[in-house]
């Protein structure tokens, strides 16, 4: 059997459609359909259902998707040996981090990197989400919650803090709570609970109390700079408001501890770029413990 076809049939299986298959590809779209089609009529079996535009895995091609990622996992497990007996750094590593890390302190440094290992294309996806290593969408996954189940290796990357703060522009409006059981009597920003991609960030639960933001987006981005603008409170990570004076922190009893955790796929933890990159993430979150973590 092609490699090629199997390689090609599990990017339509992770992602649901030909289309972004052939996105993720780098193909034509033609070329993917053509290349399923060749698949199933080789094997004389059906892979997928359809339905209109979007392919819903069947069981048969649940059962080849399994033996396809063990063949993956194989592959890459070998590359990995070959490229540390070479000591080859060279290709690309994509880092898949939350938005608020990613965008409030891994992009700033993302330069400093480049420039440590100039070998090494760095690819920096910082969203609102999870990332799936199994399905290949990053080579290294920093996350809130920590991994529990599958074939990877975990470390915790560092802990951080966060507040409420606010802006004078606010406390001149509607006055300064000392208390987090005023907070019920302020206008709040947070997040919109249907769409949270995780429980931990349901943190405005205060004294028994929940607490409803009348300003809400699903980006932590969004809600710093509505606390910068004096539209609301807001608890936000401390280390995205280190650089912003008009911050102004408050309500000391209010501050909570959360987690980031760096995991990697076991089958490239031996990628030499990989642990090379890893590392200097884990080396830059000791450094600036006391950024996450102030006293």
């Amino acid at each position: 059997m092609d490699w090629d076809d199997l390689r090609i049939f599990l990017a339509i299986a992770r992602a649901g459609k030909v289309s972004e298959a052939a996105r993720q590809l780098e193909l034509d779209h033609s070329t993917v359909s053509r290349r399923l089609a060749n698949l199933e009529t080789r094997l004389a079996i059906r892979l997928f259902d359809r339905a209109g535009r979007r392919l819903s895995i069947n069981a048969a091609g649940e059962q080849l998707m399994r033996t396809a990622e063990r063949l993956e996992s194989t592959l890459l497990s070998d590359i990995a040996v070959l490229e540390a007996m070479q000591g080859s750094r060279v290709g690309t590593v994509r880092i898949g981090v939350p938005e608020g890390l990613g965008v409030g302190y891994i992009a700033g440094r993302m330069g400093a990197l480049a420039e440590t290992y100039p070998e090494i294309a760095l690819e920096l996806v910082a969203l609102p989400q999870n990332y799936s290593l199994a399905a290949r969408e990053v080579d290294i996954a920093i996350t809130l919650d920590r991994p529990e189940f599958g074939n990877i290796a975990v470390r915790k990357l560092t802990d951080y803090a966060l507040q409420f703060f606010g802006t004078e522009t606010y406390f001149a409006r509607h006055g300064r709570p000392v208390e987090t059981g005023e907070l019920s009597a302020h206008r709040l920003c947070g997040y919109i609970p249907q769409l949270l991609y995780t429980p931990l960030l349901d943190y405005l639960v205060f004294d028994g109390a929940r607490l409803t933001p009348a300003i809400r987006s699903t980006s932590v981005v969004a809600h710093v700079e509505m606390v910068r603008s004096g539209a609301a409170l807001g608890m936000l990570p401390v280390f995205m408001c280190a650089n912003q004076p008009e911050l102004r922190p408050i309500l000391d009893a209010s501050r909570i501890i959360r987690s980031y955790w760096l995991t990697v796929h076991e089958d490239l933890r031996g990628v030499e770029r990989i642990r090379l990159i890893s590392e200097a993430l884990a080396q830059m979150a000791r450094q600036d413990r006391a950024l996450f973590m102030p006293d």
